[in-house]
């Protein structure tokens, strides 16, 4: 019990922690939101929105890396957006197979750049899973897969905002697990119904 009442008063140990704290629970709130979005309009812009505080909430946090991911998912959300790619699953596999070279890509130039450790840099590889099976998730039309390519996301993520005290972040991954899991079995049961 101590060392999860070590972690929240970590938190708001400075006011930049606790900045990062409040932007990462707000991005939560967004983010969390945009599941009860009834357009596509509506749910890109809270998705959008929850990122954009993710994005900054991470620098105040130390997660870097995170930031710039997150820098990604707001290109990424307009792009699967504005472009149909529904109607063309060559293209669809194109953008995808972009989005996942620039992750990794990324993760090269700034574990060079930055120098970062080991441990560091497993961390951030997460990141790279994380967005690669959130994006390859993206292209799926059925419910089911969508849903179990956001396992690896949910749970690469989750470590990661573990790693970095992100409270907005860690709540975020814990509802997407179990919405995806309430989801999964209530597509079973219906299955089972019709079956």
């Amino acid at each position: 019990m101590q060392p999860l009442i070590n972690a929240a008063v970590s938190m708001f140990s400075t006011p930049l922690k606790t900045c990062g704290t409040v932007l990462s629970l707000i991005g939560m709130t967004l983010t969390v939101s945009s599941f009860q979005a009834r357009s596509k309009k509506f749910f890109v812009i809270l998705q959008t929105l929850g990122s954009t505080f993710f994005f900054i909430s991470y620098f105040f946090l130390g997660g870097i890396f995170g930031a710039i991911i997150n820098s990604y998912y707001l290109i990424r959300n307009f792009v699967f957006y504005k472009v149909d790619l529904g109607s063309s699953p060559k293209k669809a596999k194109t953008v995808c197979l972009c989005f996942c070279l620039g992750y990794l890509a990324t993760f090269i130039i700034y574990t060079v750049a930055a120098g970062t450790a080991l441990i560091p840099s497993l961390l951030n590889f997460l990141l790279v899973m994380a967005s690669t099976a959130g994006t390859v998730g993206f292209l799926q039309s059925d419910p089911i897969k969508l849903r179990l390519w956001k396992y690896p996301d949910s749970i690469c993520w989750l470590c990661y905002n573990v790693s970095c005290l992100s409270l907005g972040g860690i709540l975020c991954e814990i509802f997407n697990l179990t919405s995806n899991t309430i989801s999964l079995i209530r597509f079973r049961h219906k299955t089972d119904r019709t079956g």
